[in-house]
C-alpha cells in the first residue's frame, strides 16, 4: 500500500474515533434534555396549581379590600370635613395674626423713629453743650484779654495825661520865651514845573 493510502487509513480511523465520541456526547445530551424537560413539566404543573390557589386568594383579598376601602372612604370624608372646618378656623386666626403683626411692625417703626429722634436730639444737645462750653471758655479768655487791655488802656491814658500835662507845661514855658511868629501868607507857592 502506498504512503497516501496509509495516511488516509489512519485519518479514517481518527475521524471514526472522533465520530464515536461526538455521537456518545449527543446521546448523553439528549438524555440530559429529557430529564430537564420532565423537571420543567413538573414545575409547570406546580406553578399552575399555585396560580389557581393565588387566584382564589386574590379574589378574596379584592373583596376584603373593597369593603375596607368603602369604610376608609367614609372615614376620609369625615376627616376632610374636620380639616375644612379647621382650615377655616386657621384662616381666621392667620388673618388676626397678620393684622396684629402689621400693627406691631407699625409700633416698632414708630419706636425706631422715636429712638432715632432721641439719638439725634441727644447728639444735638451734646454738641450744643460742647459749643456752650467752648463759648464760655472763649468768653472767659476774651474777658481776661479785655481786662488786660483795659488795664493797659488805663495805664496809657494815665501816661498820656501825664505827658500832656508835661507838654502843656513845656509849651507854655517855651511860648513865653519865643518871639512872636509871623503870620502865614495867604498866598500859596507856585507848583514846581
Amino acid at each position: 500500500m502506498s504512503t497516501a493510502g496509509k495516511v488516509l487509513t489512519v485519518l479514517n480511523l481518527l475521524v471514526m474515533v472522533a465520530w464515536l465520541i461526538m455521537l456518545s456526547a449527543v446521546t448523553q445530551l439528549n438524555v440530559n434534555w429529557h430529564q430537564r424537560i420532565a423537571k420543567q413539566e413538573a414545575d409547570l404543573q406546580t406553578a399552575k396549581d399555585r396560580i389557581a390557589q393565588n387566584t382564589t386568594a386574590v379574589l378574596d383579598l379584592t373583596e376584603q379590600t373593597r369593603a375596607d376601602q368603602s369604610a376608609k372612604d367614609r372615614d376620609l370624608r369625615e376627616v376632610q370635613g374636620r380639616i375644612i372646618a379647621a382650615e377655616a378656623r386657621q384662616s381666621a386666626k392667620t388673618e388676626d395674626l397678620t393684622r396684629i403683626q402689621f400693627q406691631l411692625a407699625e409700633y416698632n417703626a414708630a419706636v425706631q423713629r422715636a429712638n432715632t429722634n432721641l439719638t439725634t436730639r441727644q447728639a444735638e444737645k451734646a454738641k450744643a453743650e460742647e459749643n456752650l462750653a467752648a463759648k464760655r471758655v472763649e468768653i472767659a479768655q476774651r474777658q481776661d484779654e479785655n481786662a488786660r487791655l483795659r488795664d493797659q488802656l488805663a495805664k496809657l491814658q494815665a501816661d498820656f495825661k501825664r505827658l500832656l500835662a508835661n507838654n502843656s507845661k513845656l509849651t507854655n514855658g517855651a511860648a513865653s520865651d519865643r518871639p512872636d511868629s509871623k503870620p502865614a501868607s495867604d498866598r500859596r507857592p507856585a507848583p514846581a514845573s
